[in-house]
């Protein structure tokens, strides 16, 4: 499983280091010249490189924005618009940019679509959906309403982190899973979780700043990961120097690591 972890701007001469590919988040291209010269050497160095739409970030941007930022990028997958629980609204942009923007990207470029829905029934019917009209990328979240109906009464960060599992199991079970596609998790609700995807080699990567959150606030993992996630997202830290937490931040990476084996 290929890991990539944002990081902020004080972080990124370690990004060759510390992740196996780069993801973009597009709204900081516009803000900091460092990041997009960043990501225009990691296109020059040949590096992979996977482009968010700014959904969990809270950014609304235009198609015109985003297409604009693909052919600078140039990634190698970029994840069309979805919105959040909504299975309908997913597919309709999903099948949108397939028909109407992907001749507008350069070559190369793979889109890639999430998973949505307000069940795990839902989600499934969503995951066969987006493979019907051609997608072969997806990407599956980690906090859907799905995952908290599946698990009520659990704590959320919990039941998030049993639901992704559950949700996939689903779809192995079924044999609903396409195993030669590109399957993508985005985000992370506790890192434990990722010690439980060892024999889905279908699960191609995952990117968090999880582990830079967590060092931010000079904490480490434990051997059995975490029962908290941060409040903090990376953008509270994006400006901030963190060189007095970087030894807790590279032990969160390098155990991070270690749980995906």
């Amino acid at each position: 499983m290929k890991i990539s972890h944002e990081l902020p701007l004080s972080l990124m001469h370690n990004a060759y280091k510390w992740n196996d590919y780069d993801y973009c988040l597009p709204h900081l291209i516009d803000h900091y010249d460092q990041y997009r010269i960043f990501f225009q050497k990691s296109r020059l160095d040949k590096r992979f490189i996977i482009m968010d739409n700014g959904l969990f970030e809270g950014v609304t941007h235009t198609t015109e924005d985003l297409l604009e930022k693909i052919n600078l990028v140039r990634p190698n997958i970029f994840i069309v618009p979805d919105a959040w629980n909504d299975a309908n609204t997913t597919l309709v942009n999903a099948k949108s940019w397939i028909i109407n923007y992907k001749q507008h990207t350069p070559e190369g470029v793979n889109l890639m679509a999430v998973c949505q829905g307000k069940d795990i029934g839902e989600l499934i019917t969503t995951y066969q959906t987006l493979v019907d009209i051609g997608y072969t990328h997806i990407a599956f979240n980690h906090s859907s309403i799905a995952y908290q109906n599946e698990y009520e009464g659990m704590d959320h960060l919990k039941a998030s982190m049993y639901g992704r599992m559950e949700f996939i199991r689903r779809l192995v079970q079924s044999g609903a899973i396409r195993k030669s596609n590109y399957h993508h998790l985005l985000g992370c609700s506790l890192p434990q979780e990722f010690m439980s995807y060892g024999d889905w080699t279908f699960i191609k990567s995952v990117d968090t700043s999880n582990p830079i959150l967590v060092g931010a606030e000079g904490i480490r993992y434990a051997d059995s990961g975490l029962d908290f996630k941060p409040k903090e997202k990376l953008e509270h830290y994006f400006e901030k120097d963190l060189s007095g937490q970087i030894e807790d931040i590279i032990f969160n990476v390098n155990r991070f690591r270690k749980f995906t084996k």
